[in-house]
């Protein structure tokens, strides 16, 4: 099983043990996940950052949503409570448009910043 690094100078948000768990530690069957969810999770955030920016909420609602799975099978369980707002969001309708954009627009920065650092992990990873 391969377990997460600990560094004292930045704390992780990657946890890998569920994606060890579930490919049976086999090195080849991760480092395929790891290389899909680099490739896909970065084309998603791309999407949603201009679903965001173009106050398309129904596509907002649908990527939050598609992503949170996506980032469950890296144990970056920071970023679901994101989402979930992100979603909900994308799907209020009593709340003011100024207030949701606003809103959107804070969680989409904390996103963004959660996502880069766990695409660093990942891709620094080493399995030893």
């Amino acid at each position: 099983m391969i377990k997460t690094k600990p560094n004292n100078n930045i704390s992780t948000v990657c946890n890998f043990n569920y994606l060890s768990e579930l490919m049976g530690g086999k090195i080849h069957l991760i480092k395929k996940i790891m290389d899909t969810f680099l490739v896909q999770v970065k084309e998603e955030l791309e999407s949603l950052n201009s679903a965001i920016t173009e106050k398309d909420y129904t596509a907002t609602k649908n990527l939050a949503h598609t992503m949170k799975s996506s980032v469950s099978i890296m144990g970056i369980s920071t970023l679901q409570p994101i989402l979930k707002e992100m979603e909900s969001l994308g799907m209020e309708t009593t709340c003011s448009d100024s207030y949701r954009d606003e809103k959107l627009s804070e969680l989409n920065l904390n996103l963004n910043e959660i996502c880069k650092k766990a695409f660093v992990e990942i891709e620094n990873y080493s399995f030893s």
